[in-house]
């Protein structure tokens, strides 16, 4: 198996490419745009858009091939050293056809985002073992209003800014759902509303160590029969779900597809980001889904966890080991996800 790639951790005066590789939203809302590069800015960091970054063709941002070369050239550069996706969208699959997985290889950096962005995660780890990261992106997180929200921002700089291992994740005392038009700039007007956080829930107990792997499982399902679909090995897989909030039967249905797959007696554990849009008996339908969906394997789960479609959210390094442990309600990412 090749080696596992990682890339330099980010120092103050580094410069972050700026990708769109689905939807166009960084051109419908540069508002937005403008205040995530504030606040990188405040990071000590620099920016850099590639050429279709903020551009949009309907539901996506340009054409697939032009949204894969703005990756690739972003790889290649030599002054950029990590790579931020504006937003997700659905339609990142057909990048892959046109990645250059050669210049990937050679040239290590971080690459981050989450929801549709899944799909490249997973297709850059499982090609080239580069550790991907699924955390904030451009327009969802970095451009929150007033400022980054204070649990991002630091598991922002342990993660990618620090060559430590992150250790312990810690609940957030707080978190959001709410969404404040763009397009009539109600963001711009308050901070979103928060709701008391600062709980996970431990839902089958035991302990479990393993590489990290996983996102938001609507789009992990794009990468099913090619040959980006990850070695589920002896990992802890994490799933989340988008906002638009599929049903609970639909959710029962795709982990039936995953145990059907031979997917989830290869796992050592699970962990489950927050549901967005769910009302609290949905979400204890989800968790009984899980529980029965995984009666047959004794691994730890453990679910409401910080990250994915709610906010704020750490981040979570594909390939990168964690453990679970929840008789001590321990959760941690134990190795150092950057070099």
């Amino acid at each position: 198996m090749d080696p596992i790639l990682k890339a330099p951790h980010l120092r103050r005066g580094d410069t972050v490419g700026v990708v769109s590789p689905s939807w166009g939203g960084a051109a419908l809302f540069p508002h937005r745009v403008e205040a995530a590069i504030r606040q990188l800015g405040d990071l000590g960091l620099h920016v850099k858009m590639a050429a279709h970054a903020l551009t949009n063709q309907g539901y996506v941002a340009a054409s697939a091939r032009q949204r894969a070369a703005d990756i690739n050239a972003m790889f290649g550069d030599s002054e950029v050293r990590a790579i931020i996706c504006t937003i997700g969208g659905d339609h990142c699959n057909q990048v892959l056809p046109h990645i250059d997985f050669k210049t990937v290889r050679r040239n290590p950096k971080v690459w981050m985002g989450f929801s549709d962005v899944t799909v490249l995660n997973i297709a850059l780890w499982q090609e080239c073992r580069l550790v991907t990261f699924n955390g904030p992106m451009l327009l969802t997180d970095f451009a929150e209003h007033p400022r980054m929200l204070d649990y991002t921002q630091d598991y922002f700089m342990r993660t990618l800014m620090s060559n430590k291992p992150v250790g312990r994740v810690s609940p957030s005392p707080e978190w959001t759902e709410e969404f404040l038009d763009w397009g009539k700039r109600q963001d711009l007007a308050r901070p979103r509303l928060k709701n008391a956080g600062g709980t996970w829930t431990w839902l089958k107990p035991g302990r479990a160590r393993g590489q990290l792997v996983g996102g938001c499982l609507e789009s992990m399902l794009h990468l099913r029969g090619t040959r980006f679909w990850p070695d589920w090995q002896d990992c802890i897989l994490f799933i989340e779900t988008s906002e638009e909030k599929p049903s609970p039967a639909r959710v029962d249905s795709w982990l039936t597809d995953f145990d059907l797959m031979g997917v989830l007696e290869q796992l050592r554990g699970i962990v489950v980001g927050r549901s967005m849009r769910y009302s609290n008996e949905e979400k204890r339908q989800l968790r009984a889904i899980l529980v029965e969906r995984t009666k047959k394997y004794s691994y730890p789960i453990v679910t409401d966890l910080d990250f994915g479609h709610t906010a704020p959210q750490f981040i979570l390094p594909l390939g990168v080991e964690a453990q679970i442990d929840t008789y001590e309600e321990y959760f941690g990412i134990v190795e150092a996800a950057v070099r």
